[in-house]
């Protein structure tokens, strides 16, 4: 049989063709998106560096060793040491790849403290801690109490007699980033003990402190968690109300009304597809603004709640339904809605998912709207938020790609789960109307 079996000429060609112009599009498409997520585990430097470079450079810990010749007053003379080192130091070489700080002091051989400090708490207090380049004593005796309350610090009070080893510092190769360090605490005054040494080495386990630092920060200069809800709610309502108005109205269109009438209605609905939005924006601007809106996310949603392609898609999905089992379920006593919500809605899954996705995309990548409606911070979606920021000094380059990153993820999350109902969806017929 296979030896007779009659083979198409150029087929082979043919898949051949196929599969590396599909990969080569998925690689078009994934490219963006590679390099904003390895953007995001750079540091501010790696980002704006000349040639670039996809793969981010390995966090460094820094290791800094005071030696007190004289004991301090008291404990908190101590602490106050060990976060001046830690954030002064940290906010001099800001853009450098730094993961984490460790300040020791001792006396002798004898280890009296230990402070650490990882990148993703200094991220997350450097806007409350030390927003200026201004580096004096009195202004962390200041923050002293904040440091400890937050826990952007952790500081450890040896109470036995821990020995750190002479001389184990040295053991560390030279690096840029030590010299660095140890030029600008060489040079300050503000510490009581003497710098004796620090020391550097690469740390991977800290690579992804952005994405901490993100989630945890929470200041006037950014408030990921405030934003992402925003986006996460408005768009979860503008699809649950897309789905509900939007299929009712599909049902009515194609089962409850004349076909003259369903006809001329279907027509006004298409026809508010032609209409560009910015057209509308004034006077959809100018009617919330009537109704109280302005500045809140059900402002942001209302425009959202039905769309003429969504009952369109919605009708011409219902007319492919049996009419002979709705008469049936209508023989049998139920109502129209027991119908829509018990035999409608399970039967067309499909389109729902379509109109779900569609709805999450336009929605959630929105940005005209939402901005000019939601003016006050407490109001911005993710995408307001990021247009935003950008304009604002003191926004690391690596914080925005990683809110990029994580505003990407949802979407292809919905593709990756959605797939098989969407190609169910078109291959039914129902959405070509």
């Amino acid at each position: 049989m296979n030896k007779n079996r009659i083979k198409e000429k150029g087929r082979g060609s043919l898949t051949v063709v196929a599969y590396v112009v599909t990969i080569l599009w998925i690689a078009a498409l994934l490219i963006p998106f590679v390099w904003m997520f390895s953007s995001s585990l750079k540091d501010n430097y790696a980002i704006r560096e000349y040639p670039p470079s996809w793969i981010p450079k390995q966090p460094q810990t820094l290791s800094l060793y005071y030696m007190y010749d004289e004991p301090l007053d008291n404990q908190e003379a101590y602490e106050l040491d060990a976060y001046m080192a830690t954030w002064f130091t940290w906010k001099k070489l800001r853009n450098e790849p730094v993961g984490e700080v460790i300040v020791y002091g001792m006396q002798g051989e004898r280890q009296l403290y230990r402070s650490i400090t990882k990148s993703y708490q200094f991220k997350v207090g450097e806007p409350e801690i030390i927003p200026s380049q201004q580096f004096t004593r009195a202004q962390m005796e200041r923050k002293l109490t904040l440091i400890r309350d937050k826990g952007y610090s952790v500081f450890e009070w040896e109470s036995e007699q821990t020995s750190i080893g002479p001389l184990q510092y040295e053991q560390q190769e030279d690096a840029a980033l030590r010299d660095k360090a140890t030029a600008f605490l060489g040079t300050s005054e503000f510490m009581q003990g003497q710098l004796e040494a620090v020391a550097q080495k690469g740390d991977w386990g800290r690579l992804f402190d952005q994405y901490r630092a993100l989630w945890e920060r929470s200041s006037s200069t950014f408030s990921f968690h405030i934003y992402l809800s925003n986006s996460m709610f408005v768009t979860g309502m503008s699809i649950l109300l897309q789905l509900l108005i939007g299929g009712m109205a599909g049902y009515a269109l194609s089962r409850l009304i004349h076909a003259k009438w369903s006809k001329r209605l279907l027509l006004f609905f298409v026809a508010t597809i032609m209409i560009p939005e910015i057209a509308i924006l004034i006077p959809l601007y100018l009617l919330i603004d009537k109704i109280g809106l302005v500045n809140s996310l059900w402002g942001i949603i209302l425009p959202h709640t039905a769309w003429g392609i969504v009952i369109y898609l919605f009708k011409g999905f219902f007319d492919q339904l049996p009419g002979e089992l709705l008469q049936a379920a209508r023989i049998d006593g139920a109502r129209e809605w027991r119908i829509f919500r018990s035999i409608v809605v399970p039967m067309s899954l499909p389109i729902f998912t379509v109109v779900a996705v569609m709805s999450f995309i336009a929605v959630w990548n929105e940005l005209l709207w939402p901005m000019v409606v939601a003016r006050q911070e407490s109001a911005w979606t993710f995408t307001v938020a990021l247009n935003e920021m950008q304009k604002r000094p003191g926004i690391e380059m690596n914080m925005l790609m990683a809110s990029m990153v994580v505003s990407t993820v949802p979407l292809l999350i919905i593709f990756t789960t959605c797939q098989k109902l969407i190609e169910k969806a078109v291959s039914w017929g129902g959405v070509k109307g």
